[in-house]
């Protein structure tokens, strides 16, 4: 039976629950396979004010939401920016910076989060970014390859907290072609 077709539309606050329904399962996924270093052992939809923050990333129009069959299997929050996190310096100016792309682990999931990193090359191009930016944790060599794999080169590493511990993560930027 062929997989129903994948929609990409803007996240709505009616969204909020489904989104943190994926992230929740996207992060037991990772603790399962020993990966707590990633986004660590609590339920994004436990922590205090995280529904609240993705309620307001929602409203201010930065998250894309996948789904097939109208059942949410992907997200991607994206905005013009860079976080203060991020050493200075290392991301060029006015980049479109990737905060978070995740897809469902099941089958529902492929090919997902290659349409949503299309999207926000989409986003970027909109917004006249020199290059789409984003961070990740540095343990993962899986992640490594996969935005090696899609022309994200490295360009800095940061030591940031997990549940009170130190964590590297890696920053990666892709130039964008300029237009004309």
């Amino acid at each position: 039976m062929p997989r129903p077709s994948l929609a990409l539309r803007p996240a709505t606050v009616a969204d909020v629950t489904a989104l943190l329904a994926l992230m929740d399962s996207v992060q037991a996924w990772l603790v399962a396979r020993g990966r707590p270093e990633q986004w660590g052992t609590v339920p994004f939809s436990r922590i205090p004010g995280f529904p609240g923050r993705v309620a307001g990333w929602v409203r201010e129009g930065v998250i894309t939401l996948a789904e097939r069959d109208g059942r949410c299997v992907g997200m991607l929050a994206a905005a013009p920016g860079v976080p203060p996190r991020i050493p200075a310096g290392s991301v060029p100016g006015g980049s479109m910076f990737i905060h978070t792309v995740l897809t469902d682990r099941g089958a529902d999931g492929r090919g997902v989060g290659t349409a949503l990193l299309a999207e926000a090359e989409r986003l970027a191009v909109a917004h006249g970014a020199p290059a789409l930016a984003l961070d990740h944790w540095a343990g993962s060599p899986e992640l490594g390859r996969l935005y090696d794999e899609r022309g994200y080169v490295k360009v800095a590493e940061y030591t940031g907290e997990q549940a009170g511990e130190p964590v590297r993560n890696a920053v990666r930027v892709r130039p964008l072609r300029a237009s004309g």
